[in-house]
């Protein structure tokens, strides 16, 4: 089952205006995940941390950044995908989780997050990846019925069985 074509109903897109790449679309999956309470945090922090208070512009949040990142991402991935699709056996399902990793990369982010981590956290717990382990408790706080641990659970399935074909001699890329 292409677990993509279930969210990808173009009547529940939703448009969000960027200063830097103006009309962002986002398809009712990725809407489900920045409807979220642990997304939506990341409006209140700051990208550039205390840079604001030297640079008065630098007033954009994590949440803007993340956008950003989503279209960056998906603009990405279609250019690979229309010069390498094919050899690269790009599907769907591969453009949704590339998009999504840019949507969710800075969801473990806290308040001055590389300031705190790399100046109090280092001392505190030394040899840890804050970041990391910070994602993994906010994702833990997700409804597990929720569409989007519903397609998470499903592109997992996925990739294993990707992997497990290329580790069988299939030709493709090395994972």
């Amino acid at each position: 089952m292409d677990v993509g074509t279930e969210f990808l109903d173009r009547g529940h897109m939703k448009t969000i205006y960027d200063n830097v790449h103006h009309n962002i679309h986002l398809d009712s999956l990725s809407l489900k995940f920045v409807d979220t309470e642990q997304y939506q945090r990341l409006r209140d922090i700051k990208q550039l941390g205390l840079c604001y208070l030297v640079y008065p512009g630098a007033m954009h949040s994590r949440f803007e950044h993340s956008l950003g990142v989503y279209w960056l991402a998906g603009k990405a991935i279609e250019q690979i995908r229309r010069f390498q699709g094919s050899e690269l056996d790009i599907e769907r399902n591969d453009i949704m989780n590339v998009k999504l990793a840019g949507l969710l990369h800075d969801i473990g982010h806290g308040p001055f997050s590389h300031t705190f981590e790399s100046s109090v956290l280092r001392r505190i717990l030394p040899g840890s990846n804050w970041h990391r382990w910070h994602s993994k408790l906010v994702w833990r706080r997700l409804p597990r019925k929720s569409d989007a641990n519903k397609f998470f659970n499903s592109t997992k399935k996925v990739a294993v069985r990707k992997r497990s074909g290329m580790a069988r001699g299939q030709e493709g890329i090395e994972p």
